[in-house]
């Protein structure tokens, strides 16, 4: 039951000057791609970025309003 060595083999991907539309699928229709993402993920944005960004935004407000009140009297 020992182990036979396996000859491993290369493969080579080569892209022809007259053919160069790797990347089409990535840009193609971007702005609906990412409309369509933000429209089902919507809920999850909201709570996941979009709150927590404006909760510590408020917060940090709030502090240098009540340190600005702590320093006035």
């Amino acid at each position: 039951m020992g182990k036979v060595p396996i000859r491993l083999r290369e493969v080579v991907y080569t892209l022809s000057p007259f053919e160069q539309t790797v990347m089409n699928g990535v840009v193609k229709d971007l702005p609906a791609k990412i409309h369509r993402k933000f429209a089902e993920n919507w809920v999850d944005v909201g709570v996941f970025f979009i709150a927590p960004v404006a909760a510590t935004f408020a917060y940090a407000n709030d502090f240098l309003e009540k340190e600005k009140q702590h320093h006035r009297h």
